[in-house]
């Protein structure tokens, strides 16, 4: 039986930061492969009356929250009456892929953001089982992802072609984490040198949608990364590069280990190892039938189980079990 949802989030890509492309997208384009109806309710212009009006006949009221709209997260505000409103007529989840707990400048937000008083919460932090429950919060474990849609063979492009490369932030932005990634990212450049590319180039988004697959079919090896300490964390960046046809060197996070096997498009170093990581890298990189074989195994395997449409379902699943709609 089809739900209607009401899913509150960015869902007007040109307005984050110039891009093509938004979580949210991918979200509410895999509930409506599921056959749901999805109400996007622009939260970078529809306030929180027009929410309320748009909820009516709604069977879920979803919401991410993002950057730009902060301002709205603090309960005494608007957010924290509409949000009491709705939860008296439907069920409401909130959905994000981040991580707050142990970060000095996002923890406090789980206390005072009204996103996180939803019945449900919805994250990929799988590490902080007792600190959810000690807040009050109904949070539940669900991974990152990768939309099924875009999970086919990139086409190599001369531009992009490398035997390594790093998609994602140089300079991370949470302290707790910088250090660890800038020794990563040493260990890469003075190893393979500028056989090391770095995407994006400073200043350019992306890449995005379609032509994150032809990066992929340009490049042998992206590197990942990892929460330094986490067992049941790490971000959509694994399963991106995998369902779109790409190898991806990471680190052995015991969670992801299990979800997505060693040889699946994927080969594991231990944790802060970069000796073990680069020599894992000039391995796959020197074995092109081997690394082949690997990508399309893996492909195929998280176009099965890590989809983001697997994660919906996933997602209504709880919701049920635990009666949201009886």
């Amino acid at each position: 039986m089809g739900v209607k949802i009401l899913y509150r989030g960015n869902h007007d890509p040109m307005t984050d930061r110039g891009t093509p492309w938004t979580t949210e997208t991918a979200w509410a384009a895999s509930l409506e492969l599921l056959g749901h109806e999805v109400i996007r309710n622009h939260e970078q212009t529809d306030d929180w009356s027009s929410t309320l009006a748009q909820a009516e006949g709604c069977d879920l009221f979803l919401w991410t929250s993002t950057w730009g709209h902060h301002h709205e997260w603090r309960p005494r505000e608007r957010s924290f009456v509409a949000l009491g409103l709705l939860r008296a007529q439907m069920p409401t989840a909130a959905l994000h892929l981040d991580r707050w707990w142990g970060l000095s400048n996002r923890e406090h937000q789980i206390h005072d953001s009204s996103m996180f008083r939803c019945h449900f919460v919805f994250t990929p932090d799988g590490d902080h089982d007792d600190d959810w429950r000690a807040a009050g919060i109904n949070h539940h474990w669900l991974l990152a992802g990768v939309y099924g849609p875009e999970c086919i063979p990139g086409s190599p492009r001369a531009e992009w072609a490398a035997d390594v490369a790093f998609v994602g932030n140089r300079d991370y932005g949470h302290r707790e984490h910088a250090a660890y990634r800038a020794a990563m990212l040493d260990a890469l450049c003075e190893r393979f040198g500028d056989r090391t590319a770095f995407w994006p180039r400073p200043g350019e988004p992306g890449p995005f949608g379609l032509d994150y697959n032809d990066l992929l079919a340009s490049t042998k090896i992206v590197v990942g990364d990892s929460w330094q300490g986490a067992n049941r964390y790490w971000s959509n960046r694994v399963f991106e590069v995998v369902g779109r046809g790409g190898f991806c060197v990471h680190p052995a996070v015991p969670g992801l280990v299990d979800m997505l096997p060693e040889g699946m498009g994927v080969a594991y170093f231990p944790p802060g190892d970069w000796d073990a990581m680069c020599d894992l890298i000039h391995w796959w990189v020197d074995h092109d039938t081997h690394r082949a074989a690997a990508v399309e195994r893996g492909q195929a395997y998280v176009v099965a189980n890590h989809t983001y449409t697997n994660r919906m379902q996933a997602m209504l699943d709880v919701m049920a079990a635990e009666g949201a709609w009886a």
